[in-house]
């Protein structure tokens, strides 16, 4: 990472998530969001969605024995319905890690998160990523079963409520890191 060159962060998961939340939580800019009144049953989970992204930006600071320094982040929120999945190619273009944000609290929440899983894992399949649990009752308990529901290793996943700052920095910083270490293999590759 540079820094005269943002880190692209996607920020991806099903309908009613917490994407537009994240990158609002996260965002020390202006949110340009494209969120539109909900037409269809979904209305009963929430009265808006993202038809389009969601985008924030800003200036991290790492922490203590982080191998990376201080530097500007983009975040870009997909739609989470499948009807706008044609976004998630576009915003995944040179992306350099995302998060996928899954409400554990809803099953088909679940079900619709181990497709997005499978769908970035196809479309970038060396991009590091997380998966970011909320309403998650019993992480200890049920992580195994959670992750194999998830199609993802049990060591991506991460508590973390997107409306609170500490928890969604702290998910950012772990993502960091993970992009820091694909960037330092890079490099060593490179004659």
């Amino acid at each position: 990472m540079t820094a005269s060159a943002p880190t692209k962060i996607v920020v991806t998961g099903p309908f009613g998530a917490g994407k537009t939340t994240f990158v609002s939580t996260l965002s020390q800019d202006p949110v340009v969001s494209t969120e539109r009144a909900v037409s269809d049953a979904t209305v009963a989970v929430k009265t808006s969605t993202t038809v389009a992204m969601d985008h924030g930006g800003l200036h991290v600071t790492p922490p203590p024995g982080a191998r990376w320094e201080a530097h500007r982040v983009g975040l870009f929120g997909t739609p989470g319905q499948q009807r706008f999945s044609f976004m998630w190619t576009m915003l995944a273009r040179d992306m350099d890690g995302y998060v996928v944000l899954v409400d554990a609290s809803r099953s088909e929440s679940v079900a619709q998160a181990r497709d997005i899983v499978a769908a970035f894992a196809d479309l970038a399949p060396y991009v590091p990523r997380l998966v970011l649990v909320s309403r998650w009752a019993d992480p200890a308990g049920t992580r195994a079963e959670l992750a194999a529901a998830l199609g993802t290793p049990v060591q991506s996943l991460m508590p973390c409520d997107p409306r609170d700052l500490a928890e969604a920095t702290a998910a950012l910083h772990v993502l960091l890191d993970g992009v820091q270490t694909l960037s330092g293999r890079k490099k060593q590759q490179t004659p």
